[in-house]
């Protein structure tokens, strides 16, 4: 099962990738900059950090 926020990360990264123009063999760049974003949105509303940049 997938957690929701790895589904936001998911999200985020194709989204990106879309807008960047699909460029292929750039997948874990995506992935690792939504995480980022992602990941830097929890900590503001929670105070946790748990580094999550594994692209799957």
């Amino acid at each position: 099962m997938t957690s929701d926020r790895d589904q936001e990360i998911r999200n985020l990264a194709y989204f990106l990738w879309e807008k960047a123009g699909r460029p292929a063999g750039h997948e874990h760049d995506f992935w690792a900059a939504a995480a980022r974003e992602v990941e830097g949105d929890q900590r503001k509303d929670d105070g946790t950090h748990e580094n999550r940049f594994v692209a799957r």
